[in-house]
């Protein structure tokens, strides 16, 4: 479980003061990265090793940027409507919106279809924890197949994967749309089923090119501009609607 100390810390940037929390979680080994909870609050993610006054000293040394996350994060996040997983609810499928229709049916097992008038789901309770883990499940279902199809297609262009498809997982991830280890194994974030194909194949062909490159050096762009030439404009896009994509 990520620890988290009770009283909150602080920076001043231009006479302001900017709370925050500091969450230690051990799969950070590096450096810290910004947050923010339903609230609007800053939450401050930090290695397990890392003191307080390390963070505080990091965080004030950068005041700046902590100051410019927040008032995006928090623009970004005024544009999410609160999700209620009722019918007519607009839910996103590769980059398509579609209504809910939610059938509360005693006795019947879940499911979830999708055709052109929405995704029906069919299930026993209509509860908003119900509707959305039978939802996300499915996005997890579709993107399992997906993103399979569409890894086998990329890799098949190029020459240093084309002869076994790379093996790849999902996860939920907050901030992360994909990373490729050492050992070759690529994970992708369930959530990116929600966007346009264009942008998974742009993901995905990003984690191939890191099956030989594993830095962002020349090398790799050369690869990435070689695999998908338009990566820019899906790099933009995905900064732009991304958080849009994560929310559930």
């Amino acid at each position: 479980m990520p620890q988290r100390h009770s009283a909150r810390d602080r920076i001043c940037h231009d006479g302001r003061m900017i709370e925050y929390d500091i969450i230690h979680r051990p799969a950070v080994t590096r450096r810290i990265h910004l947050e923010i909870d339903e609230d609007g609050a800053l939450r401050v993610v930090a290695p397990q090793k890392m003191s307080r006054s390390a963070v505080r000293k990091a965080l004030q040394q950068r005041a700046h940027r902590v100051d410019r996350f927040l008032v995006e994060a928090r623009a970004r996040q005024r544009d999410l409507p609160k999700l209620r997983y009722v019918s007519d609810e607009q839910h996103l499928y590769l980059g398509q919106s579609y209504p809910l229709d939610v059938r509360v049916l005693t006795g019947k097992r879940s499911s979830v279809s999708l055709d052109k008038s929405g995704i029906q789901i069919t299930t026993p309770d209509g509860s908003i924890d119900r509707v959305r883990h039978r939802l996300q499940h499915w996005y997890r279902q579709q993107a399992q197949q997906y993103f399979g199809q569409r890894l086998a297609a990329i890799s098949e262009r190029a020459h240093w994967a084309a002869e076994n498809v790379p093996l790849f997982r999902l996860r939920r991830m907050k901030r992360t749309w994909g990373n490729c280890s050492c050992g070759g194994l690529i994970t992708l974030n369930s959530q990116l089923i929600k966007a346009p194909a264009e942008l998974i194949d742009y993901v995905i062909a990003h984690e191939v090119c890191h099956l030989r490159e594993h830095n962002h050096g020349k090398a790799f762009y050369a690869l990435q501009q070689q695999l998908y030439p338009a990566w820019r404009e899906a790099r933009a896009q995905l900064k732009a609607r991304g958080h849009i994509y994560l929310h559930i």
